[in-house]
């Protein structure tokens, strides 16, 4: 099985979850500074302990004290140096018993998790000495025991063999033995695949030297299959002996292992290499085109509204149509050209020895044709775009992690125009991507240095013509450059995920500033809030609203949530379940930007609202456009009849001011009676309008 790489996401594919499910007793689960995360059933009871005894505890608290340095250091030089590692030392029991483990530690890069294969080897650190001396007692536990045991003279020749060793290696109970360590009888081999001579066994090097062997591993071909033998050999110190060698067999843990690591590298669904596995071949390709002169394309592809698809059709549909996407994608390419699938509905293929961006563009309209015939999936019919972004190296960079981003920002602009299309990154491109990427970092350092403020724009009754509620507008104040729109650093915000912190804090602050408020005097006004789509689907929503309600003692119900009408319709049912733990907290709910988006009016009449904002794109139009003054009067009638009220946004002159109040409007935000202000001045006119004295 392959998988696409932990993380994450940890997405599509095998994860750590997954391979516990399905390995339930094969490895231990481990965070990256030796903290056990999952353990088995079996590993737990091994040490007499109860699986939660041990979960979330350093494995330094089990481990023998003259052993926990060195497990210490072995876990520190995974995290400089994070490749799989073999490592031996002592546990200490429940009841005080010390043993013998062996690991195997399986570092997963992006989860920063650690899978730790355990193997006891207790009794191979103290058999081959106790045997011999008490030859007789032990003689059946020797010969029972689960793996392979072996006594050699000086010679090497082996003189006297356990039930297991003689099964692994067809000898016959009471048979004259004639071979040596060498096995001659079948070929061994290095894990690397090659043939091991006689005059170079380890285990011959072994008994020459008296030296002492763990963790070799040797394979044995027999019937043309492989089995391997983890081996450990140490000197007898007894005349005319030479070597006790102990034969575990670990085909199914080499399986696993080989399993593991091809998931690591290999996609699951498509049997394409993930990421890992192109930016390993990366830095080859890019020398010999170094050396030639040429060029290497990177392409950026991704399917066009895959996930209405998935959505709409369920995940096994959506796979079916990935998997036709490879093979369609393999076909139209160069035999030498490499495709990985990256995760979800993305693929990057890169286009070695290419002379010139034409033949670039000639390979991606070849995939770009190759997408305009049907797929027939369960006998039907469907039709699948794609979008792609090419960069080039060295012209657009020089380093794997440049041009995989360049070519996804080529791929971003391919999409924003019209999709089913390629574009190449260009340096306006690399402009813009610097641009935003200096916004990002920039964002990061203003959220630490409080940039940020609130602006407050006042809503007034069309008919009593006062205030009686306010938006709170998010400003960022840049020390250099100044007023930075929202327009520009919310989307990469959300992209980025900083969104969830920045909504945090506008819902803390509005609510302070209220709180302010009624405590000089202005008791009637109600405070609206912009909440984004990711921070709408955020667990911590509610309790963040809750938490600051009761922090400010601030009435909820004069909180009002505005939620766009695209956010609550991508997922209605969930978006209901939110809605209806806000308003069981006293806060209302509007849809801000109604109109732009697509609702079902069934839906609507489910939704916990109290009101709906109608988009200012209507309101600029209403005196010119007598669709829009239409659309308006009809939101309001549906509005009324829904028990809702309505506001305008954007109202500027007096004729849009008029025509709203004829259109049945309730409520006007604009320039016409207010412009957005800081709180401050938005007191100073609360109190006028409404004739509050100091």
């Amino acid at each position: 099985m392959q998988n696409e790489p932990f993380g994450s996401k940890i997405l599509s594919g095998l994860t750590v979850k997954s391979l516990l499910t399905e390995y339930p007793n094969s490895f231990q689960v481990l965070d990256w500074e030796g903290n056990f995360v999952s353990v088995t059933d079996r590993f737990a009871r091994f040490l007499e302990f109860e699986p939660k005894e041990m979960v979330g505890k350093s494995i330094l608290t089990f481990t023998q004290e003259d052993d926990k340095e060195n497990t210490q250091d072995t876990f520190k030089s995974l995290d400089q140096n994070p490749n799989i590692v073999n490592f031996e030392n002592r546990l200490i029991t429940k009841s005080g018993e010390e043993v013998w483990i062996i690991w195997l530690l399986i570092p997963l890069r992006e989860s920063k998790m650690i899978l730790g294969f355990d193997r006891d080897v207790t009794i191979q650190k103290d058999i081959s000495f106790e045997f011999l001396l008490q030859q007789q007692k032990y003689k059946s536990i020797f010969d029972n025991l689960p793996m392979g045991i072996a006594i050699t003279d000086e010679k090497g020749k082996i003189i006297e063999t356990n039930k297991t060793a003689r099964t692994y290696f067809d000898i016959q109970d009471g048979e004259l033995l004639n071979r040596t360590l060498n096995i001659r009888k079948y070929t061994l081999i290095q894990p690397n695949g090659t043939k091991i001579y006689p005059r170079k066994s380890s285990l011959m090097r072994a008994l020459r030297h008296k030296e002492v062997i763990r963790n070799l591993e040797i394979g044995m071909i027999k019937e043309n299959k492989i089995t391997w033998f983890d081996i450990l050999a140490t000197p007898i110190p007894i005349e005319s002996f030479g070597l006790a060698v102990a034969f575990l067999d670990i085909t199914q843990r080499r399986h696993a292992e080989e399993k593991i690591a091809y998931m690591a590298f290999f996609d699951q669904l498509t049997n394409l290499p993930n990421r890992n596995s192109l930016i390993d071949k990366l830095f080859p390709i890019f020398e010999e085109a170094r050396r030639h002169g040429n060029l290497v394309g990177i392409l950026a592809i991704d399917l066009d509204n895959f996930k209405i698809i998935n959505d709409s059709r369920g995940h096994d549909f959506g796979d079916k149509i990935i998997k036709l996407v490879a093979y369609r994608i393999r076909e139209s390419i160069r035999v030498y050209d490499l495709i990985s699938r990256q995760g979800g509905d993305e693929f990057t293929v890169v286009l070695p020895d290419l002379s010139n961006e034409r033949d670039a563009a000639v390979i991606s309209e070849s995939i770009l044709d190759a997408m305009t015939h049907p797929f027939v999936i369960d006998g039907e019919r469907i039709f699948v775009n794609i979008s792609i972004g090419i960069a080039l190296y060295p012209t657009d960079g020089k380093d794997s992690n440049t041009l995989l981003k360049n070519a996804d920002s080529a791929l971003n602009l391919a999409k924003s125009q019209g999709k089913n299309c390629y574009v190449f990154f260009t340096e306006e491109l690399q402009t813009v991507v610097a641009e935003r990427l200096e916004i990002e970092n920039r964002m990061r350092i203003a959220i630490i240095e409080n940039q940020f403020t609130l602006m407050y724009q006042p809503k007034v009754d069309l008919y009593t013509k006062k205030p009686v509620g306010v938006e709170a507008l998010i400003r960022w104040r840049h020390p250099e450059r100044g007023l930075i729109s929202p327009n520009v650093f919310i989307p990469i915000s959300e992209e980025t995920g900083m969104i969830l912190a920045i909504g945090e804090w506008v819902i803390k602050s509005a609510i302070k500033t209220m709180r302010e408020w009624k405590d000089k005097g202005v008791k009637e006004i109600s405070m609206a809030v912009n909440i984004s789509t990711k921070q709408f689907k955020h667990e911590r929503l509610i309790s963040t609203i809750a938490e600051n309600l009761k922090l400010y003692k601030v009435d909820p119900h004069d909180l009002e949530v505005e939620l766009t009408e695209s956010s609550v319709m991508e997922n209605a049912d969930a978006a209901v379940r939110t809605m209806q733990e806000i308003r069981k907290l006293g806060a209302k709910i509007a849809i801000d930007d109604f109109g732009t988006g697509y609702s079902s009016l069934g839906y609507l009449k489910k939704l916990p609202i109290s009101s709906l904002k109608i988009d200012r794109s209507f309101v600029s139009e209403i005196t010119t456009d007598k669709d829009s003054k239409t659309i308006i009067h009809a939101v309001s009638n549906l509005a009324h009849n829904l028990g809702l009220s309505v506001v305008a946004e954007g109202a500027e002159t007096e004729s849009q001011v008029q025509l709203l109040a004829e259109s049945g409007v309730d409520q006007i935000q604009g320039f016409y009676f207010a412009k957005p202000m800081t709180s401050e001045d938005c007191l100073q006119f609360l109190k006028r309008e409404l004739g509050i004295s100091d």
